[in-house]
């Protein structure tokens, strides 16, 4: 790592001081984007979050690292046929076939195949055979850093380690394919009362350790959705959106990793989710208590979300002035609530939200890093395609719900 980014730099810098000027940000964003896939690992997984958030990134960089969610250089057909001869003890005939073509999709982790199997298209995706080892590599570089950062004074009492390895141990668990099978029908199943939402059917008999094989969803294109008719994208996001929201407070099972490369809007304003690997499934303390948070949010009662806050908040420091923790917090939330898509910036606001924990040496739950990884992603489909949309109102009866549930459980 240290050698691609130490050749790296200089190219970076001659880009900046010899592009013209008019194309300079345009070279710039293919570099980074260049350097980032050479990085590979974990790394590629944060250009694939960035690609996601225009607004934060500027479009020549987002769509520059939009082709990492399935344009990455692919494994060769080598590599293809060793993850694939591991899986089954005799490769099934189609699959062999499909190997021997490009792949019609490549990203971080796996590559993606079109194979033919009893008369009919299948998807099959096979993982990269060193992919683990450069991920564990990647996950004990930022855990060590994570460490190190830990001892700066502002960042002692942060429970910086711990979300890291939180977050980490979920990257890794992206290897086990035998479970993505399992979270993928769990995700068919709990979006099966969602008709505009398409998740593909594994084919087990197809599927084993390192391969996945579902059904082949054609015409599918990650730039198509910025080319629909406005009420069309409009539509699909808000599908998306309940979809989502159903998940996170309803089932606490959240999809961190829904880039363009996973979710794509189709011209009959249908939904297809194609992949289940980055999934986090929240203890129901954690769901209950976001759950309460963001019925607060969406109410204006920030004296409620500081008290969720502090309900979650493992130890209280005898120097910490938990009056001005809810104080601040409730004036962030009341500043924040009932804003349109395009004027609600998450990102800032959960920056906000942690400085705060930090300054009052108060912290939430860790856990709440996922819903927040999952909304970030989310928030910047619905500022591109939906920019009207009430955010936090469209939550309102799946929070409702999951309060509900919650009471359910309690009684």
């Amino acid at each position: 790592m240290t050698v691609t980014v130490a050749s790296a730099v200089p190219r970076l810098l001659l880009v900046a001081a010899s592009a013209p000027r008019q194309d300079r940000r345009a070279r710039l964003s293919l570099e980074i984007a260049d350097l980032i896939e050479r990085l590979g690992g974990a790394f590629l997984k944060a250009g694939q979050l960035l690609a996601t958030r225009v607004d934060l990134v500027g479009a020549e960089l987002a769509g520059a690292l939009g082709r990492l969610h399935d344009k990455v250089k692919p494994m060769s057909a080598e590599q293809a046929r060793l993850t694939v001869s591991a899986a089954f003890e005799t490769v099934p005939v189609g699959i062999e076939v499909a190997l021997r073509t490009p792949p019609v999709a490549s990203g971080s982790i796996a590559c993606v195949y079109r194979a033919r199997y009893d008369g009919t298209d299948v998807a099959v995706k096979a993982r990269r055979p060193d992919v683990a080892r450069r991920f564990a590599a990647d996950i004990a570089i930022v855990g060590f850093l994570a460490r190190m950062a830990a001892r700066l004074p502002m960042l002692r009492r942060v429970p910086l380690v711990e979300i890291v390895h939180q977050v980490g141990m979920s990257l890794a668990a992206q290897m086990d394919f035998p479970r993505e099978v399992e979270h993928l029908r769990r995700l068919r199943d709990a979006l099966a009362d969602f008709p505009d939402i398409v998740v593909p059917a594994v084919l087990e008999e197809l599927s084993s350790d390192g391969v996945i094989s579902m059904e082949y969803i054609p015409g599918l294109d990650r730039s198509a959705a910025d080319g629909l008719p406005a009420e069309t994208k409009e539509a699909g996001v808000s599908c998306l959106v309940r979809a989502v929201y159903h998940m996170l407070f309803v089932q606490g099972f959240i999809h961190v990793d829904l880039h363009q490369g996973n979710v794509y809007l189709r011209a009959d304003g249908t939904v297809v989710i194609l992949d289940a690997g980055f999934m986090f499934q929240l203890s129901e303390t954690a769901r209950t208590r976001f759950t309460e948070f963001f019925a607060g949010m969406i109410r204006g009662d920030g004296e409620f979300c500081a008290d969720i806050l502090l309900s979650t908040v493992r130890r209280i420091e005898k120097s910490a002035d938990v009056s001005v923790f809810k104080r601040d917090v409730a004036d962030l939330v009341v500043r924040s609530t009932g804003a349109v898509a395009k004027d609600f910036e998450l990102a800032a606001f959960s920056v906000e939200l942690f400085d705060l924990q930090r300054r009052n040496r108060l912290f939430a739950e860790p856990e709440f890093v996922f819903p927040l990884l999952c909304l970030l992603s989310l928030e910047g489909a619905v500022r591109r395609l939906h920019p009207l949309m009430n955010f936090q109102l469209e939550a309102a009866p799946h929070v409702m719900h999951g309060l509900l549930l919650t009471d359910a459980i309690v009684t």
